[in-house]
């Protein structure tokens, strides 16, 4: 039987944890750091299509540029790390039948934002950089800086890997009786329209098949919530 904590041990507890995190999360961005010129070669080849290599503006920009890649390289990295250290702190106050579904949702939370990241780096943005430089061409000579490049390129993945998390949200609703797979099941029109709106609000490009080709995961990941939901139901009753 595991030991009842007063606040300040709960305190000291969460204190250990954060430690943890962010002494490996800097371990991490150093390491990070021995390969940001590869990492960065290889995340401006969606761009050389239009501009050859990008151009900095600013002297610091270089150096921010570089940081904001073991940064984010480093993030990932510790993603799971973290998500263990979180499960780890609020597992003693959990049932059984609850640190099963947070090992669950724990363990689909990387992957899905792996894939969320991997979509928005191999689809969305190649047609978002194709649709945007299409303007002026010509006309306008491009002349994008690595820290405007980044930017963009940041934005998009991180906002992909949340929204890819979609099944993990809505199944953390369910595991607490919020949300029912069988109101999931009546909402799923909505959840279509719901679906192709976000694919216009997130893909630069006006033509319906791209729309079509982002929106087809976004209703694939609300069945698999409705399955999660499903599944999570029948495990607590």
């Amino acid at each position: 039987m595991e030991k009842d904590l007063s606040f300040i041990e709960h305190l000291e507890e969460l204190r250990k944890r954060i430690i943890y995190v962010i002494s490996f999360f800097l371990i991490c961005l150093i390491f990070s750091y021995f390969f940001s010129d590869k990492i960065l070669l290889y995340i401006i080849n969606p761009l050389k299509k239009y501009q050859q290599q990008p151009v900095f503006i600013k002297p610091v920009e270089p150096f921010i540029s570089i940081l904001k890649i073991c940064a984010f390289t480093g993030s990932i990295f510790t993603m799971p790390f973290f998500l263990i250290q979180v499960y780890l702190f609020i597992s003693p106050g959990l049932t059984e039948k609850e640190k099963k579904i947070a090992k669950t949702l724990f363990i689909f939370f990387p992957f899905l934002f792996l894939l969320g990241l991997s979509f928005a780096f191999y689809i969305i943005i190649p047609f978002g950089l194709r649709v945007l430089f299409s303007f002026g061409k010509g006309i306008i000579k491009p002349f994008i800086s690595i820290n405007s490049y980044l930017n963009f390129l940041f934005i998009f993945l991180i906002a992909m890997g949340f929204i890819f998390n979609l099944p993990v949200f809505i199944s953390s609703l369910a595991s607490i009786g919020l949300v029912k797979s069988k109101f999931l099941k009546e909402k799923r029109k909505f959840a279509i329209l719901g679906s192709f709106i976000l694919s216009a609000l997130i893909t630069p490009t006006t033509d319906i098949f791209t729309q079509t080709f982002v929106a087809i995961p976004l209703i694939f990941l609300y069945e698999i919530s409705i399955f999660l939901s499903k599944f999570f139901e029948t495990s607590s009753s």
